[in-house]
């Protein structure tokens, strides 16, 4: 699975992302969320989703984890593609969305362009009892700098053996205990010390 992309913004749009990488442009599809948080032509880390139908292969992309986790659930949702999921995330916030399905408010979802209100009682019923699990993203605050060792830290902590939610939040909290850092060794050793 494409699991990432690294590399220089080349163009965006609160649709599109292009990204080159060593002299390849990849051309991502993106929520208004990413595009928000994206920094013009700066090297910059997007997680990503593949996606392969027919003849058809898309790559989604998304500024934080999180933001990918909801899409991938709003794929299971039945009769939810990828262009309704991408809609859903650009018309509303992620913590916005998983509060409108724990509470079960289909008013709220509702009101995003394009969920009426079969759609959004179908999500309601279908992840109301997993939207909780969804893993805090790393913190947004950090600088552009550190979002390329998050991600190396992030992955190092997968190829031993972490699933990728639990990892995520070791780094997230490692990066909340040390603040600054510039060594992805330092980060990873703290990011162990959290297994939960």
């Amino acid at each position: 699975m494409l699991d990432y992309i690294r590399g220089r913004v080349v163009s965006k749009s609160p649709t599109r992302l292009i990204l080159e990488v060593a002299g390849i442009g990849y051309q991502l599809h993106i929520p208004l969320s990413t595009f928000e948080k994206i920094p013009s032509h700066d090297e910059v880390t997007i997680f990503t989703q593949l996606f392969i139908k027919d003849d058809q292969i898309r790559i989604f992309g998304f500024a934080t984890g999180e933001e990918r986790n909801l899409f991938q659930l709003l794929l299971s949702v039945n009769g939810i593609g990828p262009t309704t999921a991408i809609t859903i995330l650009s018309g509303s916030c992620v913590d916005d969305i998983k509060d409108a399905v724990a509470r079960e408010d289909a008013r709220a979802l509702e009101r995003i362009k394009g969920v009426g209100k079969k759609t959004a009682e179908r999500i309601i019923l279908e992840l109301k009892g997993i939207i909780k699990d969804i893993t805090p993203t790393i913190p947004s605050d950090i600088g552009a700098g550190q979002k390329a060792l998050v991600g190396d830290a992030v992955m190092a902590l997968v190829s031993l053996g972490y699933g990728r939610p639990v990892a995520e939040n070791a780094v997230s909290e490692a990066i909340r205990k040390l603040g600054t850092v510039d060594n992805v060794e330092i980060l990873v050793r703290e990011a162990l010390k959290y297994k939960a």
